[in-house]
């Protein structure tokens, strides 16, 4: 086997590779969208990929066995790291000493990233491949962020809320970048410690609640916003694979501490599940960090996994870096 920097005309190669492995994951996960099937989709992607940055193939008997295509971050989740980044869509290996190929390939890679100034290397990887999960993880990969869906059908289950639940609107804008800051802080605390980031300010919330598939739902005690989830329709935050025009993507979700435990997140999110299913579409989409024990201890109640992001941070960079 030889671990080579990637050709073009290994494009078809790759897509049929990726898309192979894709359909594993949507046997799995039905409700996944088959847009990934494309295959002149995933040529175009891996085209606009390959040409900013050349990845690497793993070449046997003039067969391609396994490729990886990457992005380079300058600043990494919000971080003042340089980060490589492989989607899902950007690597897959043919099953047949897929241990042997991935490492292979890592190790042609991580010098690549090494000699670019990468202080983070991360990659997604489909939930159904446990073989692949296997070799990050000895490579010394960590989880880090989650994406799960759900198909857009009500809860299967019987609660009551004391909260009055409500879509928001225009007029709660304000209200809504209070609860996104307290929001981004608790990302901020311990044990979650991501960088603090600003939240949507009131023109921001007016602006994406103008958009039809927008939405963000409010759970309130009396006339006082305490909580929220935002759905959105069009720009995705999620993998690519979870991206189409049949469903929405949850980008923030927030309960005070104090109204936590009063169903107020369940309440939210059956609503909007409810209010989306009548509207047509098929699926929700969330992603959250795996060590955010509150995002963890929700989602995964009502959600199931289809891909998981993993990364590693080096101990030492090459001093011969430009």
């Amino acid at each position: 086997m030889k671990i080579s920097i990637f050709r073009k005309d290994l494009i078809p190669e790759a897509a049929s590779l990726f898309i192979q492995n894709y359909r594993k994951q949507r046997q799995a996960t039905p409700v996944l969208p088959n847009s990934m099937e494309d295959t002149g989709l995933v040529e175009m992607m891996l085209t606009d990929r390959m040409d900013s940055c050349p990845g690497v193939a793993a070449i046997e008997d003039e067969r391609l066995v396994g490729y990886m295509g990457w992005l380079l971050v300058k600043k990494f989740r919000g971080t003042n790291r340089k980060g490589a980044y492989v989607p899902e869509w950007g690597h897959a290996c043919v099953e047949k000493d897929k241990v042997k190929i991935y490492r292979a390939m890592y190790r042609v890679a991580a010098d690549a990233w090494a000699q670019a100034g990468c202080q983070v290397h991360a990659l997604t990887l489909l939930t159904h491949d446990q073989a692949a999960e296997k070799v990050w993880f000895w490579n010394g990969f960590g989880l880090t962020v989650v994406d799960a869906i759900r198909p857009m059908c009500p809860l299967d289950l019987s609660f009551t809320t004391d909260l009055l639940i409500r879509k928001a609107t225009s007029e709660d804008a304000n209200a809504l970048t209070e609860l996104d800051a307290e929001h981004w802080t608790h990302y901020a605390e311990s044990p979650v410690f991501m960088p603090l980031r600003p939240g949507k300010d009131a023109a921001a919330n007016v602006e994406f609640l103008s958009r039809p598939k927008n939405s963000v739902w409010l759970a309130l005690d009396g006339d006082v916003p305490v909580g929220f989830i935002r759905y959105e329709g069009y720009e995705f935050d999620s993998a690519a694979i979870l991206e189409s025009e049949d469903g929405v993507t949850i980008t923030g979700a927030y309960v005070r501490p104090a109204y936590r435990g009063r169903k107020a997140a369940v309440a939210l999110l059956d609503a909007a599940l409810r209010d989306y299913q009548f509207r047509g579409l098929k699926y929700c989409a969330v992603n959250f960090e795996s060590f955010n024990p509150e995002a963890t201890t929700f989602w995964m109640k009502y959600f199931e996994p289809v891909c998981y992001s993993v990364i590693r941070v080096p101990e030492s960079i090459p001093l011969n870096i430009s």
